[in-house]
């Protein structure tokens, strides 16, 4: 069973040495993040990406989605009176949202905590036909920070997950020196 993110350890995901080798707004704008558009980040914890994601989007809308209630209660307080953010409790194999109801869906260092294919089917639901996934996750190499090697996945082993619920990716880059990123779209019928 992949290792899950302890809650308790949410403080980490704050460091600033984080934003030097996983620049948010950097990462969001290359998958197209922009004025207007609907962004779903799932698993968003305490909104490293969704916080950044909001002020891209401006009068568009952003879904906060997690698993963890704790996690959602620390962004909870983190964006106090932010209109654009919408808090969603999910589970692994349901989000509460209407199916085709956004432009980018991303998940950030999600993708190998995931058990089966269930976020990955509703990621693919909720996303509008043509629109964007987002993954990123950490090299599959071994490191001193990071969830266990045995949990990561290597580009070609995202890309298969991603692929196998429909999506055709589109680019993957390196992300250095600990991450990758993947961009998959949602094919047209």
């Amino acid at each position: 069973m992949p290792h899950k993110f302890d809650a308790a350890w949410a403080s980490i995901l704050e460091d600033e040495e984080r934003k030097e080798f996983l620049p948010p707004v950097e990462i969001l704008k290359r998958l197209g993040v922009r004025e207007g558009i609907t962004f779903a980040d799932i698993g968003c914890g305490t909104g490293y990406f969704t916080i950044p994601a909001a002020e891209l989007v401006g009068r568009g809308r952003v879904f906060a989605i997690d698993v963890q209630a704790e996690m959602l209660e620390l962004l909870k307080k983190k964006i106090k009176d932010r209109e654009n953010i919408t808090i969603v409790k999910s589970s692994e194999d349901t989000i509460p949202l209407p199916s085709e109801s956004v432009d980018i869906t991303f998940m950030g260092d999600v993708l190998h905590e995931l058990e089966g294919e269930g976020t990955l089917r509703e990621a693919y639901r909720i996303l509008r036909r043509g629109g964007v996934l987002g993954v990123v996750d950490w090299k599959k190499e071994k490191m001193e920070i990071g969830p266990p090697f045995e949990d990561r996945l290597s580009i070609e082993e995202a890309k298969a997950k991603i692929k196998g619920v429909g999506f055709s990716v589109t680019e993957s880059f390196e992300i250095p020196p600990y991450h990758y990123c993947l961009i998959a779209k949602k094919d047209e019928p």
